[in-house]
């Protein structure tokens, strides 16, 4: 019934937009692997199942979005989910998305589940393997996993027909730890398959095809772990999709690939993520938006359908995926007028809410009706989690610890190093909250039975790199979760599990060998250096065991752990971008001296930099609703900074539209400066409202987070003290008459 309500809604709403290509889509997920009970399974590599927790829910999830936001007719989305997804099931649902897509139709294939790979012996790649795609009766004998090379033919089969493909794959297909304090969690990763593919065919990677019809986004590269986490509602998801997600909420329909890939691996690394996802097709194909829909052919909003009612509530076919919250209001409209309108009262998952009906009545609503979003309602989750490991040692075992790790920082054996910004140690010694463990190039060994400067440089390579891990004692454990738990500032929370966190307590030494604690990435890479959320903070020396020393530190954590709430805040936030309130322009970035578009989201230090306001392809002017607009930059300390307007410039000169002899100017002016150090990921953010900011200069020219943007009370005022002492995340709902536009640019040498 579910679907049918679906289609209903959505082959009219595919009638009006007038638009000719058909879109379809074939969504996989699987979370069961397992066998059946009792089934006896061969004692090889590949003996072990492993169930998935956020698979479906994934795959739910992007069904809501290409229905809602991209407007795919629903009866044109097959699913399948778990015992459905064999690898039969798999091919055929292919092979029939291949027979029914035409020429210049939009197909689009997704897959959820796990990675692997498959020994070739014929292979021509050095590692003689295939990576794969897991079928959820992989348990069964002789039933193989689906390798890159047959994916590339059938790929290759609709470039052939002309249809545009689009494909994305949230699995791993290969796995190795990270090298560094490992964090545990689930991954989508299964042991290689037990027999040998010998295939030597080398079919064209469809992304080299000139035609540029092809784009494939996946989440990992071949040597990470795609892994899973909790999203902000506490449901499980793959965490690459969960960026994909909040990404697609915070761009437009029309927004680029290469702007939305900028957006998800933000959004990923914000969430103390490592894997790095991975963007294939050609550069003409990455400046299109996600499925190659004309930019401008389809409305930048949701439509949620109705899908039943009882006892005068309304069940609505969206939910956590399409952004939905408790407070939201929908409208069904009568020309201009309002007919109906509701409040969401209830959000039950991924694809479900139920409404109160607030004006209007329920008798003139039916199943299948498409109802807008009218308002803004930001999320209530924390922006920032934090982990604190257990505190099992008191300061004079840490200090002991502490010798040892000084003498190790002497060593002639070892490059000792404490900066994991720098460098992915080749060998770690840590302390999980039980016990010592020990990770050797990716891969954990047992820790000395007694631990002693000797017997850990017995565990190191000659010359190689060492990172040595400082457990945290009581006496800081308790400070810092009292000193946040005390705290008025509730977008900051202490987690138990550590999988949840994106920062997690460190300890380290300082140049006097004492003990001094930070906060790091719960995964750490040197080559996230150059992004917003930084691998780890400075460290504050404990100097004794005493309850004012680690009171004392627990305030320079405290200072950060805001800081680091402020930018993930700010990089997390989606803003309204509904119906006439959607502002229809987008920021870009021109080279000064050749006057050329940077499009790759890229600048060198040195280069100087031209910042643009440039109307949205389509627009022409026709909405003529003024809006302020602001521009500032947010650092890794946190530190706001106004970049347009002038501080002095007043409200006068930063309201669009412009136009020119009643002509819509489609290109202004705003800011420009030189690329200088250091480098790493630049984050700006405009903000237009329909309200001026009176006291603008003040508001976007922060230092840190100690002091307040001192906002009106108003949910935009509120807004701009995200992270800052004294700011919440609840903020209030609010009419959707700002808009906020995210550039991440990455500055190299």
């Amino acid at each position: 019934m579910t679907k049918n309500i679906f289609t209903l809604a959505f082959v009219s709403l595919l009638t009006v937009s007038g638009f000719s290509q058909e879109k379809r889509a074939l969504i996989i997920a699987i979370d069961k692997y397992e066998p059946p009970p009792n089934t006896r399974i061969a004692g090889t590599a590949r003996s072990l199942f492993k169930n998935l927790d956020g698979c479906v829910n994934d795959g739910r999830a992007i069904q809501s979005i290409v229905v809602s936001k991209f407007q795919f007719p629903a009866n044109k989305v097959d699913t399948l989910f778990n015992e459905a997804a064999n690898r039969n099931g798999i091919i055929q649902s292919m092979n029939d998305l291949l027979e029914k897509s035409n020429a210049n139709d939009f197909a689009f294939i997704y897959y959820a589940g796990h990675g692997s790979q498959v020994p070739n012996s014929l292979a021509r790649e050095e590692d003689k393997k295939d990576e794969s795609m897991v079928p959820s009766d992989t348990w069964k004998p002789g039933v193989q996993d689906i390798r890159d090379k047959e994916l590339a033919k059938v790929y290759n089969a609709f470039l052939d027909k002309g249809v545009k493909l689009t494909v994305i794959m949230d699995c791993c297909h290969s796995g190795s730890l990270s090298r560094g304090p490992n964090t545990p969690g689930q991954f989508r990763f299964i042991a290689d398959a037990n027999y040998d593919a010998k295939d030597a065919s080398q079919p064209t990677p469809p992304e080299t095809r000139p035609e540029g019809n092809f784009l494939i986004i996946s989440a990992a590269q071949d040597n990470e772990f795609a892994q899973e986490q909790r999203d902000e509602n506490n449901i499980p998801h793959g965490a690459f999709t969960i960026a994909l997600r909040q990404a697609l909420e915070q761009q437009s329909v029309n927004a680029s690939v290469i702007n939305l890939f900028t957006s998800i691996r933000a959004i990923l690394k914000s969430n103390g993520k490592k894997q790095e996802p991975v963007l294939g097709g050609k550069p003409e194909r990455q400046q299109q938006t996600l499925f190659g829909i004309n930019k401008g052919t389809l409305p930048d909003k949701s439509l949620i359908a109705v899908s039943g009612f009882e006892f005068e509530r309304v069940f609505l076919q969206g939910g956590f995926a399409l952004g939905l919250n408790k407070e939201n209001e929908l409208v069904k409209f009568k020309g201009t007028d309002t007919l109906v309108k509701l409040e969401i009262d209830s959000v039950y998952g991924v694809n479900k809410s139920r409404a109160r009906i607030v004006k209007g009545n329920i008798k003139d609503l039916k199943a299948g009706e498409l109802l807008e979003v009218t308002n803004w309602v930001s999320s209530s989750a924390p922006l920032l989690k934090v982990y604190i490991p257990a505190g099992k040692m008191n300061y004079s075992a840490i200090t002991r610890l502490a010798g040892i790790n000084s003498e190790l920082r002497q060593s002639k054996k070892i490059k000792w190093v404490n900066e994991l910004e720098k460098i992915d140690p080749y060998t770690t010694l840590y302390f999980d909250g039980e016990k010592y463990r020990v990770n050797i190039d990716g891969k954990e060994v047992a820790a000395p039975g007694s631990l002693n400067t000797a017997a850990i440089l017995q565990l190191c390579k000659q010359d190689s790199s060492f990172y040595f891990e400082l457990p945290v004692p009581g006496e800081l454990t308790e400070a810092i979760k009292m000193r946040l738990q005390s705290s008025k500032n509730k977008s900051i929370v202490v987690v138990n599990n550590i999988a949840d966190a994106q920062y997690v307590l460190y300890g380290t030494i300082d140049e006097n060998g004492k003990p001094a604690y930070g906060l790091r990435r719960t995964q750490t890479s040197a080559r996230d250096s150059l992004e917003s959320m930084p691998v780890q903070t400075k460290g504050f020396v404990l100097e004794d065991g005493s309850n004012q020393a680690a009171m004392s530190v627990s305030e320079n954590l405290y200072e950060y752990a805001m800081r680091l709430s402020k930018i993930r805040g700010w990089i997390q936030l989606i803003g309204p971008k509904e119906g006439e309130s959607n502002f229809p322009f987008h920021l870009e970035m021109k080279n000064k001296t050749t006057g050329s578009t940077i499009t790759n989201n890229e600048y060198r230090v040195g280069e100087q930099v031209a910042f643009h306001l440039v109307a949205n392809d389509g627009y022409t002017g026709a909405n003529k609703v003024k809006r302020f607009v602001y521009v500032f930059i947010i650092d890794k300390d946190g530190n706001m900074t106004l970049a347009y307007p002038d501080a002095d410039a007043g409200n006068v000169g930063n309201q669009f539209p412009k136009f020119e002899n009643f002509n819509l100017v489609k290109d202004v002016f705003l800011f420009e400066g030189t690329v200088s150090e250091p480098v790493g990921t630049d984050n700006y953010f405009l903000l237009a409202s329909d309200e001026p900011i009176t006291n603008y200069a003040m508001v976007f020219n922060q230092e840190g987070v100690r002091s307040a943007a001192r906002g009106d009370g108003s949910p935009l005022g509120d807004l701009l003290n995200i992270g800052n002492e004294g700011g919440t995340r609840g903020f209030n709902k609010s009419v959707s008459n700002w808009n906020l536009i995210k550039l991440s640019v990455k500055s190299r040498y």
